[in-house]
């Protein structure tokens, strides 16, 4: 049953569209104490202008990243393409079993 009757709706906010998905990913960057770390990840949702992921470690909210994402092509002998990032966190959020939900907006790409 709907709760909130019309339209009432939250307008969304985003200028690109977001793919769901559960792609792996590999994050550099710089831990909370300063440690440069390199670790998996999962994307969640990917769009042209950011990415959101889960992460094993807290990070910064302004810091900088490296990413690479591999997508899979349905194809067992062409193996994944893969995608090369580097961004910065806007946002991170406490999720439970102590991951960590991090939005990165992309600055730059290139795939590899």
């Amino acid at each position: 049953m709907d709760q909130n009757p019309g339209n009432s709706r939250v307008p969304e906010r985003r200028s690109k569209p977001r793919m769901k998905c559960a792609y792996p990913a590999m994050i550099r960057a710089s831990s909370v104490d300063g440690k440069k770390f390199e670790e998996n990840a999962t994307v969640l949702n990917l769009s042209a202008t950011g990415v959101y992921m889960l992460l094993n470690r807290s990070i910064q909210k302004g810091q900088d990243v490296s990413l690479r994402i591999a997508f899979p092509t349905g194809s067992l002998e062409l193996g994944s393409s893969k995608l090369a990032t580097t961004g910065v966190v806007v946002r991170t959020e406490p999720l439970s079993e102590g991951q960590l939900g991090v939005a990165v907006r992309i600055q730059n790409y290139r795939f590899m």
